[in-house]
């Protein structure tokens, strides 16, 4: 296998370089604090690899060829280090009230009470927010003060509170605020009162012509006759903006398999680049023409522009562009070159797109197309047009999956079973929408033309729609609480590159390798469901709301105390069911409404578990010595004092506390019980549970 890697990696130099570079990234924005002391150690390692390359030439000549290899990568991961250090994301993390002057992005979202928009600093009274000009952040208007409507590079005066960024209260939980970081998202802002402001200067970023851009088209799109839905497919699939879709339409692309398809990526990219080359071969024009190649990369650009340089557009751009010059200069380059090369671009560019999943996901789905597609396509062959079409659709699916299931699972927790049925219902489809969507925007200044190209975008945004959803109800769409341990995922890129080598060469020693691979992998996911939790418990607060989740090998119970809407449980607990395997099919109980106070007495394995829903008051059921988990749902009406007459409890839990009304409930808690828990203040409760 090393002859093979030492191979690949000289004919892919590019790779070399991103290897240190993310990992030395990784590290710095993970675990390292700032601190100058890594400057010191990065010239500290240059000065090494300057004296083994001097004595090398000098004296070794060619021996000990590694120490210069070991050095070089050494110090690419101390730079990477650095460069990081010097990149970090700074935030707001306090939550402190300020009155602070924002130029509005575009909205980006609107919740149960507020409506979200993407905004720019331009300063505040507070000297200390100052270093924040030009940071991008979000601002929360509540729905109450929406008396006019905001539009992209309006400036206001705000005076509210920041929002901090908190830490996951488990690990089971999506790193929200994690996720603005990696976005460069430095504040969060609740907003208690405005001033609209009256200005001539204006930001004139990109990204607010980007966003003017994409208003300016969508209400041209929709002036046309594209309802909501069909504006909303559209806005994601040709604009990279996923705000106007609604829960439902995710939900149905997600378990379709189809979300690829409205994440602005290479395919729409490729689709764009093949559209130019087919306008530039209808003139009769020659490609190699230098001005030709220039106004089809620029033309790329503009289009990466307008989608505001997500990652995935990012990388397919920088590749088409390499690709472009590769071929005026008349150079061959490898594809895995072209990779590693696009991979380094947008790294220096934009380091935290390490932590970018979209990242990952579109370089793995790419470096698998190429490797795994022409075997797989070599599988059948069909002289029939339609059929070998179809077939080269479903081989680019499969290959696609191969590299990007191991990730997905890893960040989604699912895998849709029908893939490979929306690939080749929606694909086909995707190709002449973005035709139409480009020759839409070209003539968007021409009413009569846009009448004439609108209505059949429609129907076939409409057509993707309704396929999505059908895909979705069909049994079995998407499987669920699927999990992959972080330690795994190397384990399982292994399987796939020993296999890809045997398949290449057809050495016995690869073939041993990939077997001791799969065991490893088989005896890991064997290990963690051998060591799955019997019985789990988990105390949460979700948007305010108290929240128990008890999970059983048979049973997934939620006890509440307010109505929770399908996408707030699934982004709550997907992660923890996913971990523990918890059964598909849960069931909602609804405690608030518990007019006689009774509470919910249940064991865990050997442990008591009781929980008091609002307004609980002492009866008999609470009696019988020792609780081991009391949970209190609300208000109860009975003093901690007269509940430790009935019982001793060990752990009192409290999933959302009551500020005023704790002062005099909890208030010399310690006499009356062992242990208290928070959930407000010290996170989620969660005790996983063996009977062995």
């Amino acid at each position: 296998m090393l002859p093979i890697l030492h191979l690949f990696l000289k004919k892919a130099p590019f790779i070399r370089l991103v290897l240190p570079l993310i990992l030395g990234i990784y590290c710095s924005n993970k675990y390292l604090a700032f601190s100058y002391r890594y400057i010191y150690i990065s010239l500290f390692v240059l000065a090494i690899f300057a004296t083994l390359i001097y004595w090398q030439q000098a004296k070794a000549k060619y021996k000990y060829r590694y120490l210069s290899g070991i050095s070089s990568f050494v110090l690419f991961v101390s730079l990477a280090v650095v460069y990081g250090q010097l990149r970090k994301p700074m935030v707001i993390s306090s939550a402190d009230s300020a009155t602070i002057r924002v130029e509005l992005i575009e909205p980006i979202g609107v919740t149960d009470k507020n409506i979200k928009y993407e905004a720019y600093m331009l300063g505040s009274e507070a000297d200390s927010l100052n270093s924040f000009w030009g940071c991008r952040g979000i601002v929360y208007l509540p729905k109450s003060m929406a008396k006019e409507s905001w539009s992209t590079a309006d400036q206001f005066c705000l005076s509210g509170r920041f929002i901090p960024f908190a830490e996951p209260d488990s690990r089971f939980d999506f790193d929200y605020s994690g996720y603005l970081r990696n976005q460069r998202i430095a504040f969060r802002f609740f907003i208690k009162d405005y001033k609209h402001m009256i200005s001539e200067k204006h930001t004139y970023h990109p990204v607010i012509w980007s966003a003017k851009l994409k208003n300016y088209l969508r209400n041209k799109y929709q002036e046309a006759g594209l309802n909501e839905s069909q504006l909303a497919i559209l806005n994601a699939l040709f604009l990279g903006d996923k705000s106007l879709l609604t829960y439902e339409q995710k939900r149905a692309f997600s378990d379709a398999g189809a979300m690829h398809l409205l994440a602005v990526s290479g395919l729409h990219v490729g689709i764009i680049y093949m559209l130019l080359i087919g306008i530039s071969s209808l003139f009769r024009v020659k490609r190699q023409t230098w001005w030709i190649a220039t106004l089809i990369i620029l033309c790329l650009w503009f289009y990466a522009a307008v989608t505001g340089f997500s990652p995935s557009v990012l990388r397919a751009s920088l590749m088409f562009t390499i690709l472009e010059i590769g071929r005026m200069s008349n150079r061959q380059t490898g594809i895995f070159n072209l990779l590693g090369a696009s991979m380094f671009i947008i790294i220096l560019i934009e380091p935290l797109s390490v932590f970018n999943i979209g990242f990952w996901l579109s370089h793995a789905a790419v470096a698998s197309i190429v490797s795994f597609y022409p075997k797989i396509n070599g599988w059948f062959h069909f002289r029939f047009p339609p059929f070998r079409w179809a077939w080269s659709i479903i081989a680019v699916s499969l290959a696609a999956q191969l590299g990007t299931l191991p990730i997905g699972i890893f960040a989604f927790h699912a895998f849709p079973l029908y893939f490979i049925i929306t690939n080749v219902l929606l694909i086909p489809i995707v190709t002449p929408i973005l035709i139409l969507a480009v020759v839409a925007a070209l003539s968007s200044f021409s009413v009569f033309c846009l009448k004439l190209i609108v209505p059949a975008m429609g129907t076939l945004l409409s057509f993707m729609d309704e396929t999505a959803h059908w895909i979705e109800r069909l049994p079995y769409s998407s499987i669920e609480h699927l999990y992959v341990e972080w330690w795994q995922l190397p384990i399982l890129y292994a399987c796939l590159i020993f296999l890809l080598v045997y398949v290449d060469y057809r050495f016995t020693n690869y073939l041993k390798n990939l077997v001791i691979s799969i065991i490893v992998a088989l005896t890991s996911f064997h290990y963690r469901l051998y060591n799955l939790p019997d019985e789990v418990l988990y105390v949460a607060k979700i948007n305010g709301k108290s929240v128990v989740n008890y999970i059983t090998q048979e049973h997934n119970v939620i006890y509440t105390t307010a109505a929770l809407q399908v996408k707030e449980i699934e982004f709550a607990f997907a992660g923890l069911w996913a971990y523990c395997h918890a059964p598909p099919a849960y069931r909602i109980m609804d405690i608030s409404n518990k007019q006689n106070g009774l509470p919910v007495v249940n064991l865990q394995g050997d442990k008591r578990l009781v929980i008091l829903p609002e307004r609980a008051r002492c009866t008999q059921e609470l009696e019988g010595g020792k609780v081991d988990y009391l949970i209190l749902m609300g208000q109860p009406a009975i003093t901690l004092e007269e509940l430790r007459k009935l019982i001793r409890v060990r752990q009192l839990i409290i999933p959302n506390g009551w500020k005023q009304y704790q002062r005099n409930w909890f208030s010399d808690y310690g006499k009356w019980v062992e242990n208290l828990h928070d959930v407000s203040r010290d996170g989620v409760f969660f005790v996983a549970y063996n009977h062995d």
